[in-house]
């Protein structure tokens, strides 16, 4: 009784809403629980408290207890307690009123089961919940509905053999014709049961087809629900068939798209509820591109996403729209499927939104001129002539939100076609400029200068006096937002001119030290980051002699950027330090003590950020047996928690680790001999982030350690090696290590590899190595890198495929601009092994030819 005080007093002290009695509670209740005695009080407070919370927090902590490691308190607990206390729970789960409770009961249910099923112990328990999803009251069949869910969720040993059995019982709870709860409960167990099915279960895989219309029905049934928990869980659903390997929507895509389609249209349904549906036909898009390739849909979707870009914007980066969701379907679209198959139907739309007396239809039009450049550049490129009026125009629009949407498409263009802008420089230049004296356009138009610039060369120098004028006004004039714009347009404008910059270059520099000394957060963090990006800049453009008194300063202040809190700044101190390597790699050279450390702090960061608490990770990645990894979630049981918030990935800290990782490579190469103190650890951290969840990361990390191998390999002073696979040239034998460890990992990772710019960059950094190591770098993975490229040339490497695409399955013939780039650069790792081997290659090529024959007679082809 003393004990069952205690913790009742405990828990009450837990609702308290103060942060000290909360504190300390929950301090206490740590140290009281490692008692394996607290299991039974638990229950007894989970089911006689008179308040439900405290019911709920005891069957919450309970549940913690019975699956807290792999040697459960649980099973300390006499045999006949035991007993006594799974059958009153059972009990008590069907008299229970409160279904936060309930719920809570289910899961304490699921943790015993997750103990006591493989043991072979509890065979009363699947009839029990078998029975009460037939039952006649409407909450028992919910209830039984969510221990199954929950029972799958702790993938149970031994359920993969009663999969058949479960998808009768849901069969029927999916069409309760009382519940709305019971199914939707249905619905998220049905998405959990999808994962006990493999591919290799035809009849399992078949009769779980038949689920979807009703499940999409059920779906449909939650988007006008009071509330949004039952959609967020459906769209979960949803996304978790999507990126399932097992074919369950394979054979309804199409009904797929239209409900996403459906709900991310309807304007009077809620705003969140519609991103949701929104996000799950990105997915769609990505996940399933063949068969919508097939099924001939992308028309179809370019007619329904263009309305979407004529709803309201937001200038917030953070913010979801339907509007930002219709760009981004877009995007996918053009970047997923053939071009031929997304531009004629959006040129036809553009053509006439253009045209529009409404203002939104402008801008939706030059929206998606610009979103679809990134897929669709080359298709467009031979028809610029044809694009370019729509630009000119939306630049001189009456309407300043088209002004604004033609200056974020000229940003695109240049990103992709940069010689079709650099021919328009007398158009765009002053036309950009104008838009630069109103403050509603300016920060747009100066992000397009900013990309159109550093392309034109000679071009700028009859520009320069007018530039630098303008921006030194705006620098004085704007505010913050617009000030970072302005000076990456004045760091892309030394990038072009040169040392034609340097009578602009003291001037400006004096002009920028105030910003970076900025302590603030938001629009000053990025301010100071962006005038140290540019200070970089201008060490490339203006001579050494000018730049050095500065060095020293600039030095100072980027250190201590990259100590600070900001991953933004962490990210430009890390740039800034590349770059100042490759200009000045004797003076860099002292700096590499302080400097490295702080790369391999960045690169073992946890990118969960604030939500770290809530996941266990694995491994720091100090070796290559400890890479950084996330295996579990550890979520209470809390209903309404978002598990999906827990999980959003930092992407601020992402992106410093991709920096990170791809600048060491570039340090290590221009200090030489002087980074070998550092090399180990270095590739360690490296070898740990190769199969990183983030694409960047993993990019920037196998990027940098062929960089690595390459140095090493020329600091060791090789002798030349010799085309051929017989007499291989020896490698150092710290060269051959390097490689040994790394180079099978990343073969497994590039076989694994699903996204098209990854594969590409490691076919594009495998290539270079080896034609600057030799035969030596591939005489051991030979095999195993020519099937690689034998899969890309064929279409079937994971990054070309769905991830339930069969073998049956015919890819695209027309390929999407993406494929093209992959098999380009797969090409030119097949031209490096040949260089490398020479006639050694001519019967491996024999398997080679016929593929490369094909894309070099393909129209749709458009790599060189």
């Amino acid at each position: 009784q003393q004990l069952f005080n205690h913790l009742y007093d405990l828990l009450k002290k837990t609702t308290v809403p103060d942060t000290a009695t909360l504190k300390d509670a929950t301090a206490q209740l740590q140290q009281v629980l490692v008692n394996p005695e607290c299991i039974p009080v638990l229950f007894e407070l989970s089911v006689v408290s008179p308040e439900s919370t405290i019911r709920q927090l005891a069957a919450v902590e309970l549940r913690k207890q019975v699956n807290s490691d792999e040697k459960s308190p649980w099973l300390k607990v006499p045999v006949e307690h035991r007993a006594a206390i799974k059958k009153r729970l059972l009990e008590h789960l069907l008299t229970e009123q409160e279904s936060i409770v309930r719920h809570s009961f289910a899961r304490v249910i699921s943790a015993i089961a997750s103990v006591e099923l493989p043991q072979g112990q509890w065979p009363e328990l699947l009839p029990f919940v078998q029975t009460i999803c037939g039952a006649q009251s409407p909450v028992h069949r919910e209830s039984g509905a969510f221990i199954l869910f929950t029972i799958l969720e702790v993938v149970v040993e031994g359920l993969q053999d009663r999969v058949a059995d479960f998808l009768r019982i849901f069969n029927n709870l999916l069409r309760d014709p009382q519940s709305v709860e019971v199914r939707l409960v249905t619905l998220r167990a049905l998405g959990t049961l999808a994962g006990y099915i493999d591919i290799d279960d035809k009849v399992e895989i078949k009769a779980f087809q038949t689920f979807i219309p009703q499940m999409l029905a059920v779906l449909s049934e939650s988007l006008t629900l009071d509330s949004d928990e039952g959609a967020r869980h459906g769209f979960d659903t949803l996304s978790t068939l999507l990126i399932m390997e097992t074919p369950l929507l394979s054979k309804h895509v199409s009904e797929v798209v239209t409900f996403c389609v459906q709900a991310g249209s309807k304007v009077d349904l809620d705003e969140e509820i519609r991103i949701m549906a929104l996000n799950a036909l990105v997915m769609t898009i990505k996940y399933k591109k063949t068969k919508i390739h097939n099924l001939q849909l992308a028309p179809h979707l370019v007619d329904a996403l263009m309305p979407l870009l004529m709803e309201r914007d937001t200038d917030d980066e953070d913010e979801e729209t339907p509007a930002r969701l219709g760009v981004r379907a877009l995007d996918a679209l053009a970047t997923s499927l053939p071009p031929q198959q997304v531009f004629p139907r959006l040129h036809e739309l553009v053509t006439q939104y253009s045209h529009d007396a409404d203002s939104n239809k402008r801008k939706a039009a030059l929206m998606a001129l610009g979103v679809v450049m990134e897929g669709c550049s080359e298709f467009i490129r031979p028809h610029m002539n044809q694009v370019w009026p729509f630009v000119d125009n939306g630049l001189k629009d009456p309407d300043a939100s088209v002004r604004k949407a033609a200056c974020t498409a000229v940003g695109c263009i240049t990103e992709w076609l940069d010689e079709e802008c650099i021919e328009r420089h007398a158009i765009l230049i002053p036309g950009l400029l104008q838009l630069t004296a109103d403050p509603i356009t300016q920060a747009s138009a100066c992000t397009a200068l900013d990309g159109l610039l550093e392309l034109l060369g000679d071009i700028i120098d009859s520009y320069l006096p007018l530039l630098m004028t303008t921006f030194a006004q705006l620098l004085n004039t704007a505010p913050n937002k617009v000030r970072a714009v302005v000076i990456g347009a004045i760091g892309s404008t030394a990038h072009a001119s040169k040392e034609k910059f340097l009578p602009y270059f003291k001037e400006t520099i004096v002009q920028l030290a105030p910003f970076l000394k900025l302590e603030g957060e938001g629009e000053e963090e990025e301010l100071r980051g962006i005038a140290m990006d540019a200070c970089g800049t201008f060490a490339e453009a203006v001579p050494k002699e000018e730049f050095l008194p500065f060095y020293e300063d600039l030095m100072a202040n980027a250190y201590q950027s990259v100590q600070s809190q900001s991953a933004r700044l962490r990210e430009c101190s890390f740039l800034f330090f590349g770059v100042m390597a490759g200009m000045f790699p004797e003076k860099f050279i002292p700096y590499l003590p302080n400097v490295i450390p702080a790369f391999l702090q960045s690169l073992k960061l946890d990118e969960l950020g604030d939500n770290a608490t809530f996941i266990e990770t694995k491994g720091q990645g100090d070796s290559s047996d400890t890479p950084i990894q996330i295996i579990e979630s550890k979520i209470d049981e809390i209903e309404d928690m978002d598990a999906e918030a827990l999980l959003k990935v930092n992407s601020a800290i992402a992106i410093e680790k991709e920096i990170a990782a791809d600048v060491i490579g570039g340090i290590f190469a221009n200090t030489r001999e002087h980074f070998l103190p550092y090399l180990e650890d270095t590739a360690l951290v490296l070898q740990g982030l190769i199969s990183h969840y983030y694409e960047g990361i993993r990019k920037s990390a196998i990027q940098s350690i062929f960089t690595f191998i390459v140095t090493l390999n020329e600091l060791s002073n090789p002798d030349p090696w010799v085309a051929g696979a017989q007499n291989v040239v020896p490698l150092n034998d710290n060269v051959a290590k390097l490689i040994s460890h790394t180079m099978p990992e990343i073969l497994e990772a590039f076989d694994m590899e699903d996204d098209k710019s990854v594969a590409a960059a490691i076919c594009q950094a495998l290539a270079d190595a080896t034609t600057k190591v030799g035969p030596a770098l591939i005489k051991d993975s030979f095999d195993a890198i020519c099937a690689m490229c034998l899969k890309i040339l064929s279409g079937k490497s994971m990054a070309q495929v769905d991830p339930d695409q069969g073998e049956e399955e015919e890819s695209a013939e027309e390929l999407a601009e993406m494929d093209s780039f992959l098999i380009g650069a797969c090409e030119d790792l097949v031209s490096s092994l040949a260089s490398v081997l020479g006639r050694d290659f001519v019967t491996p090529f024999a398997n080679f030819l016929p593929l490369i024959s094909q894309y070099y007679v393909s129209p749709t082809f458009f790599t060189e």
